[in-house]
């Protein structure tokens, strides 16, 4: 197939599974071919293959067109997990980290359908990357009402580039994402493919009363939802989830978290089970709700000579869990002031009282000072603070 041909097969795809319903959106997504913004080299699939469209166009064009993330800047050996890969899944290499990308083709449909766009708003993009999504908006709004801001200087000038070969001259700034880009704002829309934990403050404050923010949010490291989010004119902001995601994290202000990994200690406690303790970590829906009702953890798949296991830790590493095959057992060791697995024993009996909520069920408020509180089915609802 052409590459005219696959980007045809991949809009009609997303037309008639739903993810594409609006018109106007529909025909934006066919005059913004995505191959126009992915390098010929360079750039490598989720699964780490990398991709070269002189060496191998076939391959090249075949993942530009598949329904995935492509890691476009990459460092250490790899790249994140992607949509429906929970954070604690068995991978054949190590968590691997992509500090730029260009978001599966699905995941942006869906975020430009929950901004609602309209003529006249004025948006800003966090994270360029490879302006893919920044021409979209661009070819929907105009090129005067989108502003786009990017980290990685590089990054930026590339697809500032690529947008003005294809036609486009929307505002493209090198400048932290965090911050968003004050002398701009305020925004009708603010749409993120950077997933965040905590919702900036400067997007809050330079979104308008009435407007809306877009982007992926988790606690789960790569894994999430997507978060719509509208402004009141108290300056708070509250909204719905919709859907796991994956995602690149947004680079935030402070030191970066330290890998997760085994640290060798010596357990406070022994715990012996018949049970697969993995199973509430490796289904995204119940993950999800571990993310939220049990705060600050943190987990990776741990390898040993029995099998398949994971480590979990604070954000401080003091207290940790590792959980590893044992015989036709399961072996549960846990060390630290925390006792984190009795957290995850008591939370996943709360969300069994629930019902097992869906992550959709589950809503996002922040109020004006910045405070934080995931609730479920309304904002008056049962709610855990963030």
């Amino acid at each position: 197939m052409t590459a005219r041909e696959r980007h045809a097969a991949l809009i009609e795809a997303m037309i008639a599974d739903g993810t594409l319903t609006d018109p106007a959106l529909i025909d934006t997504f066919r005059a913004v071919p995505r191959h126009r913004y992915i390098p010929e080299s360079g750039a490598l699939t989720q699964h780490g293959t990398p991709l070269n469209a002189v060496n191998n166009p076939e391959l090249w064009l075949a993942a530009v067109y598949t329904d995935d993330a492509i890691g476009t800047r990459v460092e250490g050996v790899g790249l994140p997990r992607q949509r429906g890969e929970t954070a604690s899944e068995p991978r054949s290499t190590p968590p691997r980290v992509a500090t730029s990308s260009s978001s599966a083709p699905t995941v942006l449909a869906r975020m430009l359908e929950l901004a609602e766009l309209a003529n006249g708003q004025h948006v800003l993009e966090i994270g360029t990357g490879t302006g893919w999504n920044t021409a979209l908006l661009a070819h929907r709004l105009g090129d005067s009402a989108v502003t786009s801001v990017e980290i990685d200087a590089r990054v930026a000038a590339t697809a500032r580039g690529t947008l003005h070969a294809e036609g486009y001259s929307p505002s493209v700034e090198h400048a932290d994402g965090y911050g968003g880009w004050p002398s701009g704002a305020p925004y009708d829309r603010i749409t993120s493919t950077c997933g965040v934990r905590r919702v900036p403050p400067a997007w809050t404050r330079q979104t308008r009363a009435g407007g809306l923010i877009v982007c992926p949010w988790g606690l789960l490291e790569g894994a999430g939802v997507i978060v719509r989010l509208e402004r009141a004119e108290d300056g708070s902001v509250t909204g719905t989830f919709h859907g796991g995601v994956g995602f690149v994290s947004l680079r935030t202000p402070g030191p970066s978290a330290p890998p997760v990994r085994d640290s060798g200690q010596q357990p406070d406690e022994y715990r012996l089970t018949q049970t697969d303790p993995l199973a509430p970590l490796t289904a995204f829906t119940s993950a999800f709700a571990l993310s939220v009702l049990v705060p600050d953890w943190r987990v990776r798949r741990r390898w040993i000579g029995t099998g398949s296991g994971v480590w979990v830790c604070d954000h401080s590493g003091e207290s940790w869990v590792r959980v590893y095959p044992y015989g036709t057992s399961w072996m549960i060791e846990q060390g630290g002031p925390r006792s984190i697995w009795d957290e995850f024993e008591d939370a996943l009996a709360q969300w069994e009282r629930l019902d097992r909520p869906e992550p959709e069920r589950f809503g996002l408020s922040v109020d004006a000072e910045d405070g934080h509180r995931v609730w479920l089915d309304s904002p008056d609802g049962p709610g855990w603070t963030v």
